[in-house]
């Protein structure tokens, strides 16, 4: 049976690199650790070489202070762009309300990450994941959604607008609702606007 090789951890290889550096005697160390000659000289020559970036791991790159500088600029330039095309490509739907926004996600699940979408559209995963589980009609969420919307406005307002207003600030925020049945569903979620006596 073929013997499996030994995997040392990150701080292992520091300490072993910076004890044949204060040692001065590369031969003592391999045999105080019990490593090969070959391991500590490749040790040696990547942290002469890559300093802190060095012994990354598996599955991570090992950079230079330089290319790590440039590989996180490259790296940040392309999340801007994918946060340029998600919103590029939201953008229909940025002034429909949430059900259209919901939507949206959803369909584009295999594209982007669920929440690459959430943050770059303003929603936490969670509110999208709680949408999505639900299971109601398409007709059942949008009413959700709309009564969540009326209830927002109706107290960013200091619940002083009626129906015929919040219905025209919905209106305007791309909502097809008309005052009658802005009016229903307020008288539903029991919200009625205070009316100031002078």
């Amino acid at each position: 049976m073929k013997k499996k090789p030994m995997v040392y951890s990150f701080d292992f290889k520091v300490e072993a690199v910076k004890l044949s550096y204060e040692r001065g005697n590369i031969a003592e160390v391999e045999k105080e650790l019990n490593i090969t000659s070959s391991l500590l000289t490749r040790w040696r020559q990547d942290y002469q070489k890559y300093g802190t970036g060095s012994f990354p791991g598996t599955g991570t790159l090992r950079l230079s202070p330089d290319d790590k500088k440039k590989y996180e600029l490259k790296k940040k330039i392309k999340d801007l762009d994918l946060k340029f095309e998600i919103f590029k490509k939201a953008g229909d739907c940025m002034y429909q309300g949430k059900f259209e926004i919901f939507q949206f996600i959803r369909n584009h699940e295999k594209n982007y990450s669920i929440r690459k979408m959430c943050k770059v559209l303003n929603f936490s995963t969670r509110t999208y994941s709680n949408w999505k589980n639900q299971s109601l009609s398409e007709t059942q969420q949008k009413r959700i959604l709309i009564k969540e919307e009326i209830t927002k406005v109706f107290f960013n307002f200091q619940q002083r607008y009626g129906a015929q207003r919040i219905a025209k600030i919905l209106q305007k925020n791309g909502y097809k609702i008309s005052s009658s049945t802005t009016k229903r569903y307020m008288c539903e979620l029991g919200l009625y606007c205070k009316i100031s006596k002078n």
